[in-house]
């Protein structure tokens, strides 16, 4: 070599460009920077980086600032921030679950919460207040509908004493009633909570809710434990010398309450409406109305103008609070847990009668509803149509998904038949003769193998028939329309299309 080798100038990477505290203490601020090193290693090649970064577990920023995980997939590092700016923004929106504990660490809220008592918010009882605030006492309609009302209490409704119509659809009420709130402390505000509830409030609470039957079908909760975990609400229970308010009660000129899609357990609250005609309790968690059984004159639940009466979507096992209503003309028992057809009024005012999606096993017990225009009794567990001779009003019956095998015991002016989805293989022309008032005629998905005898000659009003899902439309192929029109050229619509003829 002809002379020392000389050190070029090294471009070194952000990191090892700063001074090092440690090696290199600055003794004052101007002393003058400390001569270079006589060696310097070369620039880390991309292996080397590598290993000097995720050796500790970051990397380093163009700052010469460590940042962790700075090489982690963008999902994975973000997650945690994105899911607490969701519930942020969820929180920002809906707003907290009422009777959730808002109040901060050291304040009286917070310190009953941290007790494990309920607490009331002052809040959600000033908003109740406010929606029928401006309503005058002599209103004849309350819409209250889909407010995720949990509690009767503060709205007021026992001030409009001639109020015709409540709606309380679509809410999440479990009772209807209340205890009223003791006054507060001349030293507390309205927004302030309760007291403490006592030991003997939690032994009552917790009776109550050892006598709650379990639910022998869990499924059928799915809503309502949907509810409570979206929006979970306990209202503190009080001692038993608190009389309850029953906001309801009493309202004498009330014609029409509507509680569709609640959470009740009971019909008490509804004693003394002499004036309700229409009353839905559809979608409750209603084990029993046996409340509704006098009906009687001296009877709190008398109802004696009552028309029509709602009760889907329950639990109900049995028949039950309709036996002496002879007033009804609307009556729905749909989607409970009902076997037998049973304690029906003899009344000839009832006009429709809904049974459906329950476990009926046999058309019975019908003879004194002689006024009957519709009876449903679709998906129970049917195998054969009987028990209908005293109906001789009956006009539209729907016997759909059940066990039927065989068209017979019709002798009724029917104008609409249904007995789609059963395992129909045979309907005899003579047991359609007699249906000469026929207009529709649903018998799809069955076993059918030809065409229903139902002349022009006989049945002259037939418009609709409903054939499809039948052995004989795939026997007939493309040809099964034409078919159909040329046997039955009185029809007008084939399933679900209409009929063009030339």
């Amino acid at each position: 070599m002809s002379g020392l080798l000389q050190p070029t100038h090294a471009t070194l990477p952000p990191a090892l460009d700063q001074p090092n505290s440690h090696s290199h203490p600055q003794t004052t601020p101007s002393a003058p920077p400390p001569p270079p090193p006589p060696h310097v290693d070369p620039p880390a090649s991309p292996d080397n980086a590598h290993d000097d970064s995720e050796s500790d577990g970051g990397n380093v920023s163009d700052g010469g600032t460590k940042e962790p995980f700075a090489n982690l997939n963008l999902d994975e590092r973000r997650f945690e921030d994105d899911k607490r700016r969701t519930n942020r923004k969820a929180q920002l929106v809906m707003g907290p679950p009422l009777g959730q504990a808002q109040a901060q660490d050291g304040s009286a809220q917070g310190a009953l919460a941290q007790q494990g008592d309920q607490v009331i918010e002052g809040q959600a009882l000033a908003e109740n207040q406010d929606i029928l605030a401006d309503l005058d006492d002599d209103a004849l309609d309350l819409e209250l509908t889909h407010l995720r009302l949990r509690t009767l209490r503060g709205l007021g409704i026992e001030r409009f004493r001639k109020v015709q119509r409540i709606s309380l659809r679509q809410n999440l009420l479990s009772s209807l009633f209340y205890h009223p709130l003791p006054a507060p402390p001349a030293s507390s505000s309205p927004e302030q909570t309760l007291a403490p509830a006592s030991a003997s409030t939690s032994t009552a609470a917790a009776s109550a809710d050892a006598r709650d039957e379990v639910d022998e079908d869990p499924l059928d909760d799915d809503d309502a434990a949907k509810k409570e975990a979206d929006f979970p609400y306990h209202e503190r229970r009080r001692a038993e010398s608190e009389e309850p308010v029953w906001p309801l009660r009493g309202l004498s000129e009330l014609e029409e309450l509507d509680l569709y899609d609640n959470s009740l357990k009971s019909v008490k609250g509804l004693e003394g409406l002499d004036a309700l005609q229409s009353l839905d309790l559809s979608f409750n968690l209603l084990r029993s109305v046996s409340q509704l059984d006098d009906a009687s004159a001296s009877s709190p639940f008398a109802l004696p103008h009552l028309t029509h009466l709602y009760l889907i979507q329950n639990k109900l096992t049995k028949i039950e609070g309709v036996r002496d209503r002879t007033s009804l003309t609307y009556l729905e028992y749909g989607g409970n847990r009902i076997r037998t057809i049973e304690n029906l009024p003899v009344s000839a005012n009832l006009r429709s009668l809904f049974l459906g999606k329950n476990k009926i096993t046999k058309i019975e017990n019908l003879d004194g509803l002689t006024g009957l225009r519709t009876l449903s009794i679709q998906s129970n567990r049917l195998t054969k149509i009987e028990g209908l001779d005293a109906l001789t009003e009956l006009e539209e019956l729907y016997l759909s998904h059940n066990g039927l095998t065989r068209i017979e015991g019709l002798r009724n002016l029917l104008t609409t038949l249904d007995v789609g989805h059963n395992k129909i293989s045979d309907a005899p022309a003579e047991e359609l003769a007699p249906l000469v008032e026929l207009e529709e005629f649903w018998a799809n998905d069955n076993q059918l193998h030809a065409i229903p005898s139902l002349p022009e000659s006989t049945h002259p009003a037939l418009s609709t028939i409903y054939l499809e899902g039948n052995p004989l439309q795939k026997q007939l192929a493309t040809a099964y329309r034409r078919k159909v029109m040329l046997e039955l050229p009185q029809v007008t619509q084939i399933d679900a299309n209409f009929v063009r003829r030339s």
